[in-house]
């Protein structure tokens, strides 16, 4: 059975600030202050779970029982469940960040409205992490937590949507010189764990090492290092593995095969791309909507592939080719909405592209982002 919210029920569901604790009409009760009909449990429950955070979090202070329904693990589950199969990915938000890169100098807006609204206002985004450093990175985002690195050791995982996070202990040795090269989170639904893979390379004897992170255990551990993996930056998390463009020189960008890492069993291997055919300079992955991607340069274009069935070579689909000009670089994250308009970053700049033309969207309150990241607006807090 499928339920609807309509703003009716939306209305019906706030609390009234003019509830009297007097008298009562029949075929109602009284829940702490609030007047409510008798409804079954369940069809409360259903219909709260299709109500966006913001309200949700509002209603914990309607009274105790809708407090210990809505912070209750099956709750938000079924939220998280009911939010992700939702394919209309423009309801999600992204997060900019601009320079100088730091905790303080973040924004949000909604994908809605970068797509469709003549002006997209972004709204300064009130990060809980209190840190002076510039360097940040959006190390990835799944089940609206989403993984920062600030600096080269510190990392995060931070809920924006109810304004918590942990900080990971350290992952790098003590009096190692190493530094991360690669690095990227996920989930692990099999033993329902959030985990942080770092890859670390040693100077100047060329060697490296990886080490992940467990969100149930709160530790780091040594991973099998991969053996001889040559692979640069964030992976991107899809089909509970993440990925990476790799070559055996990972000092340069000449990189034209596609490596996973499965966060459940925690192996490499290898995952078939498209058939480029010849003259491609190098790869990049990204994630469209919840697709594995992959834009291949090859001058004078620059063509992104969807692998729209994982796994399966054949599914592979260029969805976008566009001229390379200036030395833009094209730049996750991507999006399609259901109208089949593609969000990308060209440089430094959100671009909408349909039909070989391109959408430029304008901002207030934000003059320019270096670097940006989706995610689903969730419940999840699994470090509470």
């Amino acid at each position: 059975m499928e339920f609807k919210v309509d703003e009716a029920s939306y209305q019906y569901l706030k609390p009234s600030k003019s509830t009297r604790r007097a008298q009562y009409p029949s075929g109602l009760r009284q829940d702490s202050n609030l007047t409510i009909p008798i409804l079954p449990a369940e069809l409360v429950t259903e219909i709260l779970s299709r109500l966006p955070v913001k309200p949700l979090l509002r209603f914990t202070r309607v009274s105790k029982s809708w407090l210990a329904l809505i912070s209750g693990d099956k709750f938000i589950k079924a939220h998280l469940n009911l939010s992700a199969n939702n394919k209309d990915y423009i309801d999600r938000k992204v997060i900019m960040s601009s320079y100088p890169q730091n905790i303080y100098n973040l924004k949000e807006c909604t994908l809605r409205s970068l797509f469709y609204d003549s002006v997209t206002k972004a709204f300064d985004l009130d990060c809980p992490i209190k840190s002076y450093e510039r360097s940040l990175s959006f190390v990835g985002s799944v089940n609206g937590l989403i993984c920062l690195r600030i600096q080269n050791n510190d990392y995060f995982i931070w809920n924006p949507s109810i304004r918590k996070y942990k900080k990971l202990p350290n992952p790098r040795p003590a009096k190692l010189v190493a530094y991360p090269r690669v690095y990227g989170f996920g989930y692990d639904e099999l033993d329902d764990d959030y985990k942080v893979v770092v890859r670390f390379y040693q100077y100047p004897k060329n060697t490296g090492f990886e080490v992940i992170y467990s969100l149930k255990s709160n530790s780091w551990r040594s991973g099998d290092n991969g053996g001889c993996v040559r692979a640069n930056g964030r992976g991107m998390f899809v089909n509970g593995k993440l990925h990476w463009t790799t070559d055996a020189d990972f000092y340069n960008r000449n990189s034209k095969n596609i490596i996973s890492f499965d966060l459940a069993d925690e192996k490499w291997e290898m995952v078939e791309g498209p058939c480029y055919g010849e003259g491609t300079d190098f790869l990049e992955v990204g994630v469209l909507n919840s697709d594995l991607s992959v834009i291949e340069y090859r001058r004078p274009n620059i063509d992104l592939w969807v692998m729209t069935e994982y796994g399966v070579k054949e599914s592979w689909m260029k969805i976008l080719s566009i001229e390379y000009h200036n030395n833009d670089f094209l730049n996750p994250p991507f999006l399609m909405s259901n109208k089949g308009e593609i969000l990308v970053m060209l440089g430094s700049t959100f671009k909408i592209y349909k039909d070989g033309l391109f959408k430029n969207p304008k901002f207030i309150n934000f003059n320019g982002y270096c670097k940006a990241e989706i995610y689903l607006e969730s419940l999840v807090c699994p470090f509470s």
